[in-house]
């Protein structure tokens, strides 16, 4: 269940749809004009943000304004893995987007994304290890652009709007591709004084609960309380640092690829659709459901490579015909509503698989569903719903209610952070309290909320529908073939509690035809861990996925699936 790859600033990285700006770039910022941020986590400094305005360039023949930044930030403490970024931003007068090229680097993951801006026609070029994609969209002329931990691109919303008032706005993220309605609210005025000099602005809470205050058009700080974060002006200067792209990774093709897209109400989910190349007849097929967390159809979900494409790749040149989507929120599918609940994500899929099920090269007999991490909990009841689904492979899924899965995670992050025996329980009791409220039907006022507690409440309804469920129910009424397939060095979801809870589980049901295999050193994404143990910093390493993985998913599948009456 991986969930945001970068948990910096994330709720800021968010899209939002503007009022028109009281005042024009030019009446603002000054050519060569600098400013730096320093980002502290729980009084610890962590890493910095500078900016730079550039002045007036011409692009394509359009007059523009170019800001450039760089960032860097450490992103996991135990393993020291750090985000590089390096972004260059032009927009108009009025402070919109016209292009945004950002070349990031975290560990050994590198993806870059060149962004044009012009309404309806816009585009993205995006390169992420081996996967490069041109995505179309259409990007409101007036929206503003926010890249993940760029304050800078705050300032310049707020720098240009009307001092003191609420505002709202439209945000196109630079990262997720992705749009979203953002507020601003004025909280008043502030006084104090600084080495001597006297600074008196305004402060603001957007719709997130971050707290900002901005002195004479400049933003002085964000206050991320939920994350014990701050991001505050400094006047020392910082470092610069280049990137270097890595050498192009080939990515073989040897098969055919067909884009689609697929509708529901007004929902709409992007994907690909592979098959080798001269395939005829209805064929297998497979449908990948993903795990937490937004992750375009080649599993890349913030930069980390989740291993979907050389997973899906590979089943594709053993003769399956497969569908892999980019999840709501991600890549070119709909966005995905903050309030979202599980059910909803389950809809996502079976929509999916319905999508499938009526193509006339698919037999509608012989489609497997292959789950990840949370996905493993939709595809079995997906299978249960849909009798004619041939198999269902979970990959590192959960047997247990989510909460007790949240809860074993945080106790894991509790004990990395060195805290003894008695504080981590004492910190796990009042979680896990608060999670059964999450869950519960009872009203929750944020105002009596602190500010953790408070940044959980727009995941209640993912929290409570997913507690609704009962993964070892559910699989136990699986008639269907089932492959368990766990990483022994997994530390998001246990291979004792989860995934032989689901093999006793079938046991149980008299499931006719069920396996598990644990592979002792592969991790959740079922690659090899560089280290005795796992460890989140391992997901930003370039690391293939496992080949006797492969090798033994592609075989079970071979073996039920494409020897089955046409």
């Amino acid at each position: 269940m991986i969930g945001s790859a970068l948990v910096l600033l994330a709720s800021l990285a968010i899209p939002v749809h503007a009022q028109v700006a009281a005042r024009t770039v030019s009446d603002v910022f000054q050519r060569g004009e600098e400013a730096v941020w320093i980002f502290e986590a729980d009084g610890a400094r962590i890493g910095h943000h500078a900016s730079r305005y550039l002045g007036r360039d011409e692009l394509a023949g359009q007059d523009a304004h170019h800001f450039q930044g760089r960032c860097r930030v450490l992103t996991d403490a135990r393993s020291g893995i750090e985000m590089l970024s390096l972004a260059d931003l032009w927009t108009d007068d009025h402070g919109h987007p016209v292009r945004f090229v950002q070349q990031i680097l975290v560990g050994e993951a590198y993806s870059r994304v060149d962004l044009e801006v012009a309404g309806k026609e816009s585009r993205a070029r995006i390169v992420q290890g081996p996967s490069q994609r041109e995505v179309q969209l259409d990007i409101d002329p007036k929206a503003y652009l926010l890249a993940n931990n760029y304050v800078s691109h705050i300032e310049i919303l707020l720098a240009l709007a009307p001092e003191g008032v609420d505002l709202q706005a439209q945000l196109f993220s630079g990262n997720a591709l992705q749009k979203l309605a953002y507020r601003v609210e004025a909280k008043g005025t502030f006084e104090d004084d600084v080495a001597g000099s006297p600074r008196r602005g305004f402060v603001y809470e957007d719709s997130l609960g971050e707290r900002l205050r901005m002195s004479d058009g400049r933003l002085l700080d964000v206050t991320v309380a939920a994350q014990k974060l701050v991001i505050r002006r400094t006047t020392e200067r910082v470092e610069p640092f280049t990137i270097q792209a890595p050498e192009a990774q080939k990515r073989a093709v040897t098969f055919e690829s067909e884009d689609v897209r697929i509708r529901r109400g007004d929902i709409e989910i992007a994907g690909t659709i592979t098959k080798k190349k001269g395939s005829e007849g209805r064929l297998p097929a497979i449908f990948f459901v993903s795990g937490s967390g937004p992750q375009d159809r080649d599993g890349m979900s913030s930069g980390i490579d989740l291993g979907t494409r050389e997973i899906l790749d590979h089943l594709t040149t053993r003769g399956f015909l497969v569908l892999r989507v980019d999840d709501r929120g991600a890549g070119e599918s709909s966005p995905l509503p903050t309030d979202a609940s599980f059910l909803d994500l389950v809809a996502d899929a079976e929509t999916c698989l319905e999508f499938l099920a009526k193509r006339a090269d698919v037999d509608s007999q012989r489609i497997v569903l292959i789950g990840h991490s949370e996905g493993g909990q939709t595809a079995p009841i997906l299978a249960t719903r849909h009798p004619k689904i041939a198999a269902v492979v979970l990959m590192a899924a959960p047997g247990r209610p989510i909460l007790d899965v949240i809860l074993d995670q945080n106790r894991l992050g509790l004990e990395a952070s060195g805290l003894d025996a008695e504080a981590v329980e004492l910190k796990l009791k009042s979680v896990r309290a608060f999670l059964t409220r999450l869950a519960s039907d009872e009203a929750i006022d944020p105002a009596l909320l602190d500010a953790e507690e408070r940044a959980a409440l727009p995941s209640r309804a993912w929290i409570r529908s997913h507690a609704q469920q009962d993964p070892i129910a559910t699989i136990a009424k699986v008639r269907c073939p089932v492959l368990v397939l766990q990483g022994g060095k997994d530390f998001q979801v246990s291979p004792e509690h989860d995934a032989r809870a689901l093999e006793k589980a079938l046991v149980e049901a008299q499931n006719p035809d069920h396996e598990l295999r644990v592979f002792a050193d592969l991790d959740h994404l079922f690659k090899k861990t560089p280290g005795e143990k796992s460890e989140l910093g391992d997901y930003w390493k370039v690391r293939p996925v496992d080949a006797e993985f492969l090798s033994v998913l592609a075989t079970w599948l071979e073996k039920r699936v494409m020897s089955a009456v046409r």
